[in-house]
């Protein structure tokens, strides 16, 4: 059988599997224009909280695969979505590290962002990664941590893969103001269930329908799965590889090649 016949809804990871950088992975244009031709329901997960899900719409639509914003699910979506849930946010005050993105999500559940020294006194930390992060951020982020935040970063990558290399995300900053602070934080994005719940709410699949979803991470994406009771498929076109499988605990499904593979029989199967 081929691998797209097992499941009725395929949760997507991006970065690795859809493209790398700015430059989409061979045939996944065609491939998820085949799933929908199918019938697949498609939603695009990612723990990169730099952009929004209009951008990330964007983005996929110029690589000539038509999304709309509510078919991506990023981390910042999650951390608005865990804040709203959870926290009662309505009226109180964030000191957000990241991107304007990750600022609009958190403002549009009725958090107030506030900067410099009122920062001291938040009622969130909010740590989602950008390229622009500094000192007097580290600073204030873990002032406000030790003065009782609740302290929440978007997810735990510690890198993600560009043409030049895997270079430093969230998982990084989040680590030094971690040590610095003196605190762990709590983190909403893949592997965490939240991510997944929300995931989940918004295919609100029926009764016996199957999910998998498909990432090349084995520590983010296929725990996330496993941790989700999902099904879970490793592609090797971006962070992972085969010798990390047969070295880690986490084993995926399904391995194969690239997303395109899903639509040809399928020859590996890991329990």
């Amino acid at each position: 059988m081929k691998l797209v016949e097992f499941f009725e809804y395929f949760i997507i990871d991006l970065d690795g599997v859809v493209y790398i950088g700015s430059k989409p992975i061979s045939g996944v244009s065609e491939t998820i224009c085949r799933l929908r031709e199918m019938g697949k329901r498609v939603l695009f997960l990612t723990n990169d909280p730099r952009s929004s899900s209009k951008d990330y719409a964007k983005k996929l639509s110029d690589i000539d695969i038509p999304t709309a914003p509510e078919e991506v699910i990023t981390s910042s979506t999650a951390v608005a979505y865990y804040l709203k849930e959870y926290h009662r946010p309505y009226g109180k005050t964030a000191y957000v590290v990241g991107t304007r993105a990750l600022k609009e999500e958190i403002e549009s559940i009725g958090v107030r962002i506030i900067q410099g020294e009122d920062a001291k006194k938040a009622d969130f930390v909010i740590i989602g990664g950008h390229p622009e992060f500094n000192y007097e951020e580290m600073k204030i982020a873990t002032l406000a941590v030790r003065n009782g935040a609740l302290f929440i970063g978007t997810n735990r990558d510690p890198y993600f893969p560009t043409p030049e290399g895997l270079i430093p995300a969230t998982g990084a900053i989040l680590a030094s103001i971690e040590v610095a602070s003196g605190k762990r934080a709590i983190t909403v994005g893949k592997p965490e269930p939240i991510m997944f719940e929300l995931a989940k709410k918004k295919l609100n699949p029926k009764r016996g329908e199957k999910i998998a979803i498909i990432g090349d991470t084995l520590q983010t994406d296929i725990l996330g799965g496993k941790r989700a009771r999902i099904g879970t498929i490793l592609v090797l076109s971006g962070s992972a590889t085969e010798k990390e499988v047969i070295r880690s605990k986490v084993k995926p499904d399904y391995i194969i090649r690239e997303l395109s593979d899903i639509l040809k029989e399928q020859r590996k199967h890991h329990a």
